[in-house]
C-alpha cells in the first residue's frame, strides 16, 4: 500500500512535472524506487529473522530468486498505481474543463447583459436629448431665459455622456465650452450675480487633456464656494508657461461649509492624473488663512 500511494503521489508527479527531461527522470525515479523497495524488504526480513521468534527455513540470500518475488510485487503494485495516477489526472482535467465551460457560459451571459445595458444606455440619452431639444425649441420664443438654461444643460449632459466613451484625451476646447455652459447655467439661476472670472487664451484650446478635470474643478467651486460676493470674486485661469499647462482656481469658502464630496472629488482627480501622467502632473489644493480654497494643477505638455 505504501508503494502504491508513494508511486502515485510522489514518484510520478516528480518525474512527469515538466516535459523536458521526462525521458530520463521517469526510468531513473522508478529504478530508485525499486532499489529503495528492495532495501526496505531486506531490512524488514532481517529484523523479523533476527529479532523475533521466527524459526522457519527462510533466509536472506542475495540471489536472483530471492529478489524476484519482491521485484514482481513492486512492479505489480506500481502498475496499478500508475493507472490510479492517470485516472486522478483525468478526473482533475475534466473538472477543469467543466469549470472553464461554466466560466465561458457565464461570460457569454454577462456579455449579453452588457450589450443589452449598452443598447439601453444608448437609447435613453438619445430620447432625453431629443426631449430637451423639443422643449428648447418651444420655449425659446416665449421664455428665452428658460430656453437658454435648457440648452446649456443639454450641452453639458451630452458632453458628460460622450466623455465616457473610452476617450483618453480630449481638446481643452471641449472642457472650456462645458465650463462656459456651466457658468452660464448658474448665472441664469442666480440672475447673473455670480462673481467668477474665467481667464484663458484662445491658443490654449488646442491643448489636450484627460476629460472632466477642469469641469469637475469648476463644479466644486459652485458647490462649495461663495461666489456671490462682488468684493471676493472667484477665479479660474488657464495658461501655458515653459511647456507646462497650468490650471489655477481660487474661491472664497462658504460660511456654512458643505464638504460632502469635496475630498472624494479631489482625490479622484489626483488618482486619474497620477494614472495618466505620473510624475508629469502636479496637483495641489488647500485653504489659506483668508478662507480661500485654491487649486493648482501643472501638467507637462508632451
Amino acid at each position: 500500500m505504501a508503494t502504491f500511494y508513494f508511486h502515485a503521489h510522489v514518484v510520478l508527479p516528480s518525474a512527469l512535472k515538466t516535459l523536458s527531461g521526462r525521458w530520463w527522470r521517469l526510468p531513473l525515479f522508478i529504478l530508485l524506487e525499486l532499489v529503495a523497495y528492495l532495501i526496505l524488504i531486506v531490512i524488514l526480513d532481517y529484523i523479523v529473522i533476527n529479532y523475533t521468534s521466527y524459526s522457519g527455513p527462510f533466509k536472506i540470500e542475495f540471489t536472483a530468486s530471492f529478489f524476484a518475488g519482491p521485484i514482481y510485487r513492486a512492479i505489480y503494485f506500481m502498475s496499478f498505481s500508475t493507472s490510479y495516477y492517470f485516472l486522478l489526472n483525468f478526473l482533475e482535467e475534466r473538472k477543469k474543463i467543466e469549470d472553464l465551460e461554466k466560466q465561458r457560459l457565464n461570460n457569454i451571459i454577462q456579455i449579453a447583459k452588457s450589450e443589452n445595458a449598452f443598447l439601453k444606455a444608448q437609447i435613453q440619452p438619445h430620447l432625453l436629448f431629443n426631449t430637451l431639444d423639443f422643449i428648447y425649441q418651444n420655449a425659446k420664443d416665449s421664455s428665452p431665459v428658460a430656453a437658454e438654461a435648457i440648452h446649456s444643460l443639454a450641452e453639458m449632459m451630452r458632453y458628460s455622456v460622450d466623455s465616457n466613451k473610452d476617450k483618453e484625451f480630449i481638446l481643452l476646447d471641449e472642457e472650456i465650452n462645458q465650463v462656459e455652459n456651466l457658468i452660464n447655467l448658474h448665472q441664469l439661476r442666480k440672475d447673473h450675480h455670480i462673481q467668477l472670472r474665467f481667464w484663458y487664451d484662445d491658443e490654449i484650446r488646442s491643448t489636450k487633456i484627460i476629460p472632466l478635470v477642469l469641469t469637475t474643478l469648476v463644479e466644486n467651486m459652485f458647490k462649495h464656494g461663495e461666489l456671490l460676493t462682488p468684493s471676493h470674486p472667484a477665479e479660474v485661469s488657464l495658461r501655458i508657461e515653459n511647456n507646462q499647462l497650468i490650471i489655477e482656481t481660487s474661491n472664497l469658502i462658504k460660511a456654512v461649509k458643505d464638504n460632502s464630496g469635496l475630498s472624494s472629488g479631489m482625490e479622484n482627480i489626483k488618482k486619474r492624473l497620477a494614472y495618466t501622467y505620473g510624475k508629469n502632473a502636479k496637483f495641489d489644493y488647500f485653504a489659506d488663512s483668508n478662507q480661500y480654497f485654491k487649486v493648482t494643477l501643472v501638467i507637462k505638455i508632451r
